[in-house]
């Protein structure tokens, strides 16, 4: 027969045992919730997003970046990534006199690359340094924020939106006023590129 304390010292060791598995169990779930709740963009095949693409709108604090003779008033024509999304090569026209990327009155063709650098940042050599911040990515729809600093250390906020095809949703528009608000770039910086678009289309 056991004594009071045998038996108290039986079930105190049952009690921590249970205890013990407790603490495994509710460890496992907090980190299955963990991981779950990353962002699957890690595993995103980017290639899909690679295409033709136009420049919808753009926005920019400082106009004259995105107006004539603007180095941000470029006309989309391919976006190509990676699949693993490290690089997006830009393939587009401009038409500034400023930049002498006309001549004899016809649009130049330019391209350049963008490197990753982090989890949808990436950055480039065009028209100063510019880091490129992807904002929303979809099969129609690419919402990006340039941060330019130029050759004489201006700095500009520039939002663009680019379209694939003619299926443009509303809803998307709306997501490139409102990062245009978030940036705080006035309403009335914003052009429809598309409309003014003469360039060639490849």
């Amino acid at each position: 027969m056991l004594s009071n304390n045998q038996r108290t010292l039986s079930f105190s060791r049952g009690r921590t045992t249970s205890a013990n598995k407790m603490k495994i169990l509710l460890l496992t779930l907090v980190l299955g919730v963990v991981y779950a709740d990353q962002d699957p963009q890690s595993e995103t095949d980017y290639s899909q997003f690679s295409g033709e693409w136009n420049t919808i709108y753009g926005a920019a604090s400082n106009i004259e970046k995105i107006s004539e003779n603007g180095p941000f008033r470029a006309f989309m024509r391919t976006l190509d990534f990676n699949s693993a999304g490290d690089t997006i090569h830009f393939t587009f026209f401009v038409n500034g006199f400023t930049w002498s990327y006309r001549v004899n009155g016809q649009c130049r063709k330019l391209s350049t690359v963008a490197t990753k650098t982090a989890e949808n940042a990436y950055i480039c050599d065009y028209a100063g340094k510019t880091e490129i911040h992807i904002l929303h990515l979809s099969q129609n729809t690419i919402i990006t924020h340039f941060l330019n600093e130029d050759e004489e250390g201006l700095v500009t906020d520039i939002v663009a939106f680019f379209g694939k095809g003619e299926d443009i949703q509303q809803e998307d528009i709306e997501k490139f006023k409102e990062a245009v608000r978030e940036k705080e770039i006035p309403d009335e910086n914003i052009v429809n590129i598309i409309n003014i678009d003469d360039c060639p289309s490849e």
